[in-house]
């Protein structure tokens, strides 16, 4: 079995005069990646594999994330996955190697949320129908795909684990 964590960027600065690829989190953000990042660790679920856009608040989100598992993930900067579509993001994990068996991409809304909804055609019903609704920042979703290579990842043969937000923790 795979597992697939996405996680969507924890809370952002607002857009003001610079750049939003330069947008770095909140006070709030950083706690929120944190707490992510320790339940993560709790939850038995462990990214071996990581990728995650190349925007000031994606680089930090993963960063604090990391920082609580203990066991670095092995981790690739992507900056193909800044502002990227579903398709994009579905075409990069299609390419992670054999040999990760849980994988973990922090990125961007629209694309994480849709690409969560996409991958999932069963699992816990009520996160199911959270995910749908909103995708906020800090979210989480874990999918698991029983015998699959990462090159045969298609829509709806994943099987939502758990949803979880900040909030929620």
């Amino acid at each position: 079995m795979r597992r697939l964590l996405l996680l969507r960027h924890a809370k952002a600065a607002p857009l003001s005069d610079g750049d939003d690829f330069d947008r770095e989190l909140t006070e709030r953000g950083r706690g929120d990646a944190r707490k992510i990042g320790a339940w993560i660790a709790s939850s038995g679920v462990r990214p071996d594999y990581a990728i995650y856009s190349g925007s000031a608040r994606t680089r930090e989100t993963f960063e604090i994330v990391a920082a609580e598992l203990g066991d670095r993930p092995a981790a690739y900067e992507q900056n193909a996955l800044y502002d990227a579509t579903r398709a994009l993001i579905l075409g990069l994990l299609r390419e992670l190697p054999a040999r990760a068996r849980v994988g973990l991409v922090v990125g961007h809304n629209p694309g994480m949320g849709d690409l969560a909804n996409l991958l999932t055609g069963a699992g816990d019903e009520i996160g199911r129908l959270q995910m749908a609704s909103k995708f906020p920042t800090g979210a989480l979703a874990i999918l698991a795909f029983d015998d699959l290579d990462w090159s045969g990842l298609t829509p709806r043969t994943g099987r939502l684990e758990r949803f979880v937000t900040p909030a929620d923790l």
